[in-house]
């Protein structure tokens, strides 16, 4: 097996990363139902017709993506840090960051090759983009927060330190 496998079955291992994916997967079912059953078709003429705005984004936030685990990986080395880079759980942020962005990249194709194709693209196909930019969306804010804990644990000043020091 492949390297690209491996994390991606290392990935479904971790749960939270599981539990984006089947939330997302039951949020974008809700999604498209309710499009269904109000019949709200127009919803998919509007993707359609916004396909080069997901492009853009998607290749935007991947970018932003790739920056933010770049600095991630080189934060400057204190006692915190050098701790959590120890920990067994260290890797899971490089795989959380990893389907993100993989997911935006796949977002970005896909909106390319619908945007090409757009008079023969099927409805489960919009289906599909749908969930998927649910899901990378999901990610997206889970790499958020990742970053966010990590600047914060960075950044972490005890108590007493923080009152001594006004």
């Amino acid at each position: 097996m492949n390297t690209n496998g491996k994390i991606m079955i290392t990935t479904f291992k971790i749960k939270e990363l599981k539990n984006d994916f089947i939330g997302s997967l039951i949020l974008g079912s809700l999604l498209v139902a309710v499009i269904y059953f109000f019949d709200l078709s127009f919803i998919f003429c509007n993707i359609l017709d916004s396909l080069g705005t997901i492009l853009t984004i998607s290749i935007t936030l991947a970018g932003f993506l790739i920056t933010s685990l770049t600095i991630l990986f080189v934060f400057p080395e204190n006692n915190r840090i050098k701790f959590i880079r120890l920990h067994q759980t260290y890797k899971y942020i490089f795989h959380a960051f990893t389907v993100s962005i993989a997911l935006f990249v796949i977002l970005a194709i896909l909106s390319f090759v619908f945007k090409i194709l757009m008079p023969y693209v099927p409805a489960f196909l919009v289906f599909l983009l749908i969930i998927l930019f649910i899901w990378a969306m999901v990610s997206l804010f889970r790499c958020l927060w990742l970053l966010k804990k990590m600047i914060d644990v960075y950044f972490y000043k005890p108590e007493e330190i923080q009152n001594e020091n006004p």
